[in-house]
C-alpha cells in the first residue's frame, strides 16, 4: 500500500517504551515525477483512508487519544488541500466510521479547531451503489472507487403507462426506479475517466453533463426529483435524455427537491 509510514508509525510509537534519536541522516527522500504526494488522481491514495483507520484501531490504549486527535488533525489538512477534493465523498465517509472515536477523545473535544471535524459526519454522500444498462459503461468508474456495488435492471412491462412504449422507455423507467428505490450514480454512457469522482459523491443529487447529453445522474434515495422524473416518462412523450435537459434548462419547474441538485460539467473527469 502507499502511506504505509502513516498506518504504522503512530501504531509503533504508540507501543513504544523508548525511543532515541541519532542525529544522523539515514534517509533520502526523492520526489519522482510518479509520485502519490505530486498525483491526485492516483487511486492508490485512497490507502490513506486504510491507514488512518489502522492507526486508530491499533493504537496501545494509553495513547489511543493522542493517536485519534493526530488523525483528526491530519484528515482536516487533507480535507484543506486542493488535490485531495475529488476524495471528498470518501473523507466525510471515513470521519463517519471514526465519529465515535472522535468524540471519545479529550483532546479532540478540547480543541475548537480539531472538534469541528465531527460536523462533517452529518454531510450527505450519496451511495456507493453504480446503476447502468451495460457492465462495460461502469469499468471505467471502478478502479477509482471502493466498495461499489453494480445494478443492472431487468425490463418488465409495470406499470401500466409503459405497456405500450419501446423498449428505450421501459429500460430507461428502471433504471429511474432502481436509482430512486437504493440511491447511487446512474451511468448514462461510456466515459474515460482519468481521476476519482468523489467531488460528484459529495453532496445531493447531481446530474453531470458533457455538452448536451447527461452523462451521470446521481441521487440519494427516494429523492424527488427522480420520483418526477420517472412519473413524467410513464405520461409524457420525452425520453430521459430530453428531461434531463429539461432539468438543467429549468430546474424551477420541476419538483421542490429539485432546487438544490448540482450541475456539473464532467469533461473535468474525463480523458
Amino acid at each position: 500500500m502507499v502511506y504505509e509510514d502513516l498506518d504504522i508509525l503512530l501504531d509503533m510509537l504508540s507501543h513504544c517504551e523508548r525511543v532515541a534519536y541519532a542525529h544522523q541522516p539515514f534517509y533520502n527522500y526523492y520526489k519522482h515525477a510518479g509520485s502519490t504526494t505530486l498525483d491526485y488522481t492516483n487511486p492508490r491514495l485512497f490507502d490513506i483512508m486504510t491507514a488512518y483507520q489502522d492507526a486508530i484501531d491499533h493504537a496501545a490504549v494509553k495513547y489511543q487519544d493522542a493517536v485519534t486527535y493526530c488523525v483528526a488533525k491530519r484528515i482536516l489538512i487533507n480535507l484543506a488541500t486542493p488535490g485531495f477534493a475529488d476524495y471528498r465523498a470518501e473523507f466525510i465517509e471515513l470521519i463517519r466510521q471514526l465519529r465515535s472515536a472522535f468524540e471519545a477523545s479529550p483532546s479532540i473535544m478540547n480543541d475548537p479547531d480539531i472538534e469541528k471535524i465531527c460536523d462533517y459526519a452529518s454531510q450527505l454522500t450519496l451511495p456507493r451503489r453504480f446503476i447502468c444498462e451495460r457492465e462495460d459503461w461502469v469499468q471505467p468508474w471502478y478502479q477509482y472507487s471502493r466498495d461499489f456495488k453494480t445494478i443492472i435492471p431487468v425490463v418488465k412491462t409495470r406499470p401500466a403507462g409503459l405497456v405500450q412504449r419501446t423498449n428505450r422507455f421501459k429500460l430507461d423507467y428502471w433504471l429511474l426506479q432502481a436509482l430512486f428505490e437504493r440511491g447511487g450514480l446512474l451511468i448514462l454512457g461510456a466515459v474515460k475517466l482519468y481521476r476519482p469522482f468523489g467531488r460528484l459523491r459529495a453532496g445531493g443529487d447531481v446530474l453531470a453533463f458533457k455538452g448536451e447529453h447527461c452523462l451521470l445522474v446521481g441521487a440519494q434515495p427516494r429523492s424527488p426529483l427522480i420520483s418526477e422524473l420517472r412519473q413524467r416518462l410513464i405520461v409524457g412523450s420525452e425520453s430521459l435524455a430530453e428531461l434531463l435537459t429539461m432539468v438543467r434548462a429549468q430546474p424551477e419547474q420541476w419538483s421542490s427537491g429539485t432546487n438544490k441538485v448540482r450541475l456539473v460539467n464532467i469533461k473535468d473527469w474525463l480523458q
